[in-house]
């Protein structure tokens, strides 16, 4: 190749300004968060507004009902903001706060389930397990599911580069605000009940959200893998 044939620096700078385009900066992860604290408390209210709070906790009302689902919706939050912040890229969570984040999650939960029963140790029904069980999964998922869409989504926009975990946090941040709200509708305070059923529709709704940021992040990362292709080849 002939020193005629090299590109001078001005067709490269032709070259680079003709393939820019505007592009509008998404908003900062705690301004995402905030933007979705609405929805967020709608999905944590939307369970007892349908189905109304269960009576038998009046007596500790509102500590032990809309206090704990309070801060239950705060834990979900912080969830989101972790998403959130896990889909920027270059600002990946660390293994120690997601590590933090999954026991502080559980042990909020555990502790929220124990405390529920020993104000008032209900039970399920005989012949109605079955029936107690899958209500207390698939709906807690059915209300939830929109806003773990919209977040999940929200967080893909951002190009994160570990699509499974920050789809993951915002669908158990989904999970955890639609279980701060049935909790206090579901009459059941049984812990076998509880843990097996709620907690089942929380780790469905990350999972759920994990596999939808995975499914969307893949069609971008091929679109960018075959731009890079044939820049190398040409």
């Amino acid at each position: 190749m002939s020193e005629s044939d090299v590109p001078s620096m001005r067709v490269y700078r032709e070259q680079i300004v003709g393939s820019l385009t505007p592009v509008r900066p998404l908003p900062a992860p705690g301004r995402r968060v905030w933007m979705l604290v609405p929805l967020g408390l709608l999905l944590a209210v939307t369970a007892p507004g349908l189905s109304g709070p269960r009576g038998d906790l009046s007596a500790y009302s509102p500590l032990l009902t809309w206090g704990i689902t309070g801060l239950q919706s705060l834990l979900g939050l912080w969830l989101l903001a972790l998403g959130f912040r896990e889909a920027v890229p270059g600002r990946n969570v660390s293994w120690r706060a997601l590590t933090t984040a999954s026991v502080l999650t559980t042990l909020l939960l555990l502790g929220i389930t124990f405390l529920t029963n020993v104000a008032s140790p209900t039970v399920v029904r005989p012949e109605r397990e079955w029936q107690y069980w899958t209500e207390c999964v698939i709906w807690p998922m059915v209300i939830g599911a929109p806003f773990m869409l919209v977040a999940t989504l929200m967080a893909v926009r951002a190009f994160p580069t570990r699509p499974a975990i920050a789809g993951a946090l915002c669908g158990m941040s989904a999970g955890v605000l639609s279980d701060a709200g049935w909790r206090v509708s579901c009459w059941i305070s049984e812990p076998a009940h509880v843990i097996s059923s709620h907690g089942l529709a929380v780790l469905g709704l990350a999972a759920a959200g994990s596999l939808l940021a995975v499914s969307a992040d893949v069609p971008r990362w091929s679109r960018f893998r075959d731009a890079r292709g044939t820049r190398s080849s040409a």
